[in-house]
């Protein structure tokens, strides 16, 4: 059980900054201890266990990862317009940390700690393709899209674009521009549903 005192951010921040670089295995409590300024005895009467510390690691990083919006979901405009310029921000607020670094190490410990993954799956769900389907649903009824499942062409959409510059970025340090990246997957995007295309 986690036990929050004086010292809890001071020791959960010292966590993640190794766990986060180390990943979960890597990381030893040694390392954790000096990256936090504390004793090992004062990192166990907070986490008694090295799983619990990076759950809490996991959980904090997610909100803050998430506390900015991917994209302005009012922007206006013709949808050919808006809709790269919507993808770009996508695609630089996925690319911007701790983002890229929360997927590093959530993708890694997947099987380790599968409640922790499916939280991030579905913080990527309710914050980033729920507003962009509803942003595609707005240009539906204006008649600028044909009618579609726009739950499912969102969630295509994110997938293309963060998966095109995170995937570099994590494998190279290398991420292709987001600006080309949005305008190659809008250009799909309306090829498929662009009003009058059925």
């Amino acid at each position: 059980m986690i036990t929050r005192g004086r010292k809890f951010d001071q020791v959960r921040d010292g966590a993640a900054a190794i766990f986060l670089r180390d990943g979960y295995a890597g990381a030893s409590v040694d390392d954790i201890a000096r990256a936090a300024r504390v004793s090992k005895a004062t990192l166990y009467s907070y986490f008694p266990e090295k799983s619990l510390m990076f759950r809490e690691v996991l959980r904090a990083t997610s909100d803050n990862a998430f506390r900015q919006a991917p994209f302005d979901t009012d922007r206006t405009g013709p949808v050919a317009e808006a809709l790269p310029a919507i993808l770009t921000q996508l695609a630089q607020w996925a690319l911007s940390a701790p983002r890229l670094e929360l997927l590093r190490s959530v993708t890694a410990e997947a099987t380790r700690f599968p409640q922790e993954a499916a939280s991030f799956d579905a913080m990527m769900t309710d914050r980033v393709v729920a507003p962009l389907a509803r942003v595609i649903a707005g240009w539906i009824e204006t008649g600028q899209l044909a009618a579609h499942d726009h739950g499912q062409s969102a969630r295509q959409l994110v997938t293309l674009v963060t998966t095109q510059v995170q995937q570099p970025a994590l494998l190279t340090g290398k991420a292709p521009p987001a600006d080309r990246i949005a305008a190659e997957a809008a250009q799909l995007f309306l090829s498929a549903h662009a009003a009058g295309r059925r």
